[in-house]
């Protein structure tokens, strides 16, 4: 029964969009922004999610890590007819580790972990698409990490990273959304606020 319901569910939703889609303008999808963004809106997202290189260790005993968390301010400026945000962000995180080296004829336990935050700026293309609540969007990252807390000997390489990530809006109102991010070197989730 529980399966019955949740396909019934999942084709309600699903022709709901078709029936939304019916009336779209798929040719002018790409030279809009979808959700309700318009020129100059300022969007700020405060998100948690997973930054990958931090489960490099993940298989040494006692790994644990703090999920990253994040500020990011975007403002839309098309360029041409091209739909575009520019920003930045900015967060921190933190893991850490247990691991065995040889000193003095034995092994040694020892203990590692990294605290440091990270920062960098940012490009989206968005993509408007039905329902209008929904803006789709392929965002582009150069930025950096800067450690409080290295991880013993070993070498954290994120000091420099490069990314690129998919993602979507979907905004209840015209001010307050949710925002879900997949990607490189990191991916997110959290909430949204457009003015």
């Amino acid at each position: 029964m529980k399966k019955f319901s949740f396909i019934a569910i999942l084709l309600l939703i699903l022709s709901g969009t078709a029936l939304s889609a019916e009336d779209f303008d798929w040719s002018e999808c790409w030279c809009n922004y979808g959700g309700g963004i318009e020129k100059g809106d300022v969007i700020i997202n405060i998100d948690g999610g997973l930054y990958y290189s931090d489960f490099a260790y993940a298989a040494h005993d006692g790994f644990w890590f703090f999920p990253p968390v994040m500020f990011e301010i975007q403002f839309a400026q098309p360029i041409w007819k091209l739909p575009f945000t520019f920003g930045g962000y900015a967060g921190f995180r933190a893991y850490g580790f247990s691991y065995n080296t040889y000193e003095s004829g034995r092994i040694m336990k020892k203990e590692s972990s990294y605290l440091g935050i990270f920062f960098g700026g940012e490009a989206a293309y968005h993509i408007m698409l039905p329902p209008k609540n929904l803006d789709v969007y392929a965002i582009t990252r150069i930025g950096g990490s800067v450690p409080f807390i290295k991880p013993g000997i070993f070498w954290e390489s994120d000091y420099f990273h490069f990314g690129e990530a998919i993602g979507a809006y979907w905004y209840f109102g015209k001010n307050f959304g949710l925002n879900l991010e997949f990607g490189y070197p990191f991916s997110k989730f959290g909430v949204s606020f457009k003015f």
